[in-house]
């Protein structure tokens, strides 16, 4: 099983290598770059986890992004990835440097899809939250602070749509049971769904909390994986209207976008071949997300994995990701062409073959790091990495690929053939080098 690692640091970074080509196709979201070596990256990617990009970038071009040689660091503010060069601030390559980068990363993510509510009422607010979004749902920050902390405004570009984001000061928390800052509260009504004029009649609001003590400590990490559980559970609610934030328009002929069937029609997550993969992905339109899983016989969390990538098919139907799954331990050569191996699985890539650029998830294999993971990338808040070309997949038979420790006795047996060849020409060269200088005689020398 790969998910237990999770969130560490541990079994991948969260600094992204970039290359030049890279730099010229950056996310929206703000960046930190480090030119050459440059300690401490690895604590400020997990610092700041699902709100600034931090990279490793080419020592070569630290002069470019900020008119100093590397070691060199610069930041990018959000919505900077256009004129990347012109528009970077340059800071010092030491810890102080970094801190100072970090902040204003940090500040560079707007605030405009978070209402800030006053002490009049929120009616206006909640009426547009439990009516305009696809999880008919409110999610609000109470906090004594002044401005609203990176962390929410992420937050709720990574569910634009999906639910509406209010910051409430400490004068509103009575009104809403809340005892102490900070507090994260989701809230829908309760009535919603039952009968029209119910509904209408009566808003009752009713919802959950973010607790510590349940869900982990305040980070972007968890927080994500805290609203991104409810919005499945309302659109579940809601029945399932499938695609979320998505207009329904692309699926809306023939009603196939109607709540009740909208589950039924997606079906398993398709495995890809050598047959499929075009139909599936390149030439599908959109973004393919592929999940990497070790196929085998011996893997016994195979099944349960396929049910987390058939969750996030069903959610996300008639959206710009379309999921299958890919037997990585057979399809070596594909999985190698995006550097990762065995050891990497399971995990999760999303393609665009049309701009042969590619990301990969890092973290839990759970509906919910990936479904944030899926909807950053297509929102384009996520860096992606440029491939010449999205790789195509070999015909290969699977049921007889050899894995794990059959294919290291595999390779064993080959050696050993290899090696009783190498020794058979040793011997024919040898014959035929005694041949030669056997003494004249038999051969009627002169």
């Amino acid at each position: 099983g790969g998910g237990g690692g999770g969130g560490g640091g541990g079994a991948a970074s969260l600094v992204r290598d970039l290359s030049e080509s890279d730099l010229s196709s950056l996310g929206a979201e703000p960046h930190v770059l480090a030119f050459g070596d440059v300690d401490g990256l690895e604590a400020l990617a997990e610092a700041t986890y699902g709100q600034v990009v931090v990279g490793r970038a080419p020592a070569a071009l630290a002069a470019k992004y900020g008119g100093k040689e590397a070691p060199a660091v610069a930041m990018l503010p959000f919505g900077a990835a256009e004129k990347a060069a012109k528009k970077a601030v340059p800071f010092a390559a030491d810890a102080a440097g970094l801190d100072a980068a970090k902040k204003g990363a940090l500040a560079s993510l707007p605030d405009s899809l978070v209402d800030k509510l006053g002490q009049g009422s929120p009616d206006m607010f909640f009426s547009a939250a439990l009516t305009q979004t696809a999880a008919k749902a409110a999610c609000l920050l109470f906090s004594d602070k002044a401005e609203v902390p990176p962390i929410f405004r992420s937050l709720s570009m990574a569910f634009e749509g999906q639910m509406q984001f209010g910051f409430a000061p400490p004068a509103m928390m009575a009104q809403f049971n809340i005892d102490r800052a900070p507090a994260l509260l989701v809230l829908w009504n309760e009535n919603e769904g039952k009968d029209e004029q119910d509904a209408q009649a009566g808003m009752k609001l009713t919802g959950a909390r973010f607790m510590p003590q349940v869900h982990g400590k305040f980070s972007y990490g968890n927080i994500a994986a805290f609203v991104a559980s409810v919005v499945e559970q309302r659109l579940q609610m809601l029945g399932a209207h499938a695609g979320g934030a998505k207009p329904a328009g692309g699926e809306g002929e023939g009603g196939r976008g109607k709540a009740a069937g909208a589950s039924k029609d997606v079906g398993p997550p398709p495995e890809l071949s050598a047959a499929n993969f075009e139909a599936e992905c390149t030439q599908r339109g959109g973004l393919c997300a592929v999940a990497l899983l070790d196929g085998g016989p011996d893997n016994g969390n195979k099944e349960a994995q396929l049910a987390v990538l058939a969750k996030l098919r069903r959610r996300g139907a008639g959206g710009p990701l379309s999921y299958s799954w890919l037997d990585a331990t057979c399809h070596t050569d594909f999985v190698a062409a995006f550097g990762l191996g065995e050891t990497d699985l399971p995990t999760m890539l999303v393609l665009s073959p049309g701009k042969a650029r590619w990301a990969r998830s890092v973290g839990a294999f759970d509906a919910e790091t990936l479904g944030a993971f899926g909807n950053g990338v297509a929102a384009g808040r996520r860096a992606t990495e440029s491939i010449d070309a999205v790789p195509a997949l070999q015909e290969v038979d699977c049921a007889s690929v050899a894995r794990g420790a059959d294919a290291v006795a595999e390779d064993d047996a080959l050696g050993d053939e290899i090696m009783a060849e190498i020794l058979e020409e040793e011997r024919r060269e040898r014959e035929a080098r005694e041949a030669e200088a056997a003494p004249p005689g038999a051969g009627g020398g002169r």
